[in-house]
């Protein structure tokens, strides 16, 4: 019998990821099992222990991989913070909409992952990740900010709260409600635009005055 290669082994542990993706979108975490998993993969139950030990760490691979791929494009020279800031805006929205890993385990961390302590690996994922995409915004606010793009006086922490609200909202109303049936991108991109507006400008994003 042939000796696997290292390139076999990564391409059997890739595709029990790919499996994981599809098993828990449809059964949740708390119900796959690993026998599920290796059906999907088409591998042996023993293959999927050979590389994992048991299901959440199959789980927490499958994260990891997918929100590797979530990283925002690198910055264009002369592109200033608040176009930066509208660019990775659409970028994530539209990468986090179109099928594949980052919108299946956004799907899994967002929407199936119950608060417990069985869990908590993946909440601790889910909150870095978010943590960092939070941090990056802020940096881009503060520098738009020192730019005088934005005004000197908006409250830095609500408007990057706005930033990610507005987001959530294009999201869950275009692709997880699919209230828009055509044309969704030119829709996503004119709500993203117009809320992006009123971040630049919004009067109850300041700083409210002492007294």
């Amino acid at each position: 019998m042939a000796r696997k290669t290292k390139e076999d082994s990564l391409r059997t542990r890739s595709s029990i990821l790919d499996a994981a993706e599809r098993v828990i979108i449809q059964r949740g975490i708390s119900y796959a099992t690993m026998a599920d998993i290796a059906q999907a993969a088409g591998v042996s139950r023993g293959a999927v222990y050979g590389h994992f030990e048991n299901k959440m760490e199959v789980a927490i691979a499958m994260c990891e991989r997918a929100l590797a791929l979530a990283v925002a494009p690198e910055r264009k020279p002369g592109t200033s913070a608040l176009e930066t800031l509208y660019e990775q805006g659409m970028y994530f929205l539209k990468l986090c909409s179109e099928p594949g890993p980052v919108q299946r385990v956004l799907q899994i961390l967002y929407m199936q992952c119950d608060t417990n302590e069985h869990n908590l690996p993946l909440l601790e994922i889910r909150d870095r990740w978010e943590m960092e995409c939070r941090e990056d915004a802020e940096t881009l606010i503060r520098e738009a900010v020192a730019s005088e793009e934005l005004p000197g006086d908006i409250d830095i922490g609500l408007a990057n709260l706005y930033l990610f609200s507005l987001f959530d909202g294009i999201y869950s109303t275009l692709f997880l409600a699919n209230r828009i049936k055509q044309d969704r991108w030119q829709v996503a991109e004119a709500l993203y635009r117009a809320g992006f507006a009123a971040f630049r400008t919004a009067p109850e994003l300041r700083k409210k005055a002492a007294g």
